[in-house]
């Protein structure tokens, strides 16, 4: 939850930056583009932090599983605010952090679900 917060604490000020300094709305299409995707890249993975506390069971037992999602989703908010200060300004559409940072979030959902469906089918609790 505290990742989560900071982070879209630093998604406003990042906003602010690109309004202010870079001034966005000034540069071609492309470039605009990869900023403005990068800010958003920001808020889904601050977002998904913020959920993941607020929805965290408050048992201490979690399994391997659960830890390496919650570590994951913990890291993607710094992969995406490092690929808004270090891939937004390649002219290469490729985005490699990013594009990792995507990739593990989404797995990461996949395999919350998949897992909630197993303890489903047992007859464990979801919680």
């Amino acid at each position: 939850m505290i990742v989560g917060s900071l982070g879209l604490l630093i998604f406003a000020l990042q906003g602010q930056y690109m309004t202010r300094i870079l001034v966005v709305t000034d540069l071609p299409d492309a470039a605009r583009m990869m900023y403005r995707s990068a800010h958003i890249y920001l808020m889904i993975a601050c977002v998904a932090n913020v959920c993941a506390g607020y929805f965290a069971p408050h048992t201490a037992v979690t399994n391997h599983l659960q830890r390496l999602i919650r570590l994951v989703i913990l890291v993607s908010p710094a992969m995406f605010i490092w690929s808004f200060f270090n891939e937004s300004t390649i002219s290469d559409l490729d985005r490699p952090i990013a594009t990792a940072a995507l990739y593990l979030l989404f797995g990461s959902a996949v395999l919350l679900f998949l897992h909630d469906v197993y303890r489903r089918m047992r007859g464990a609790p979801t919680g």
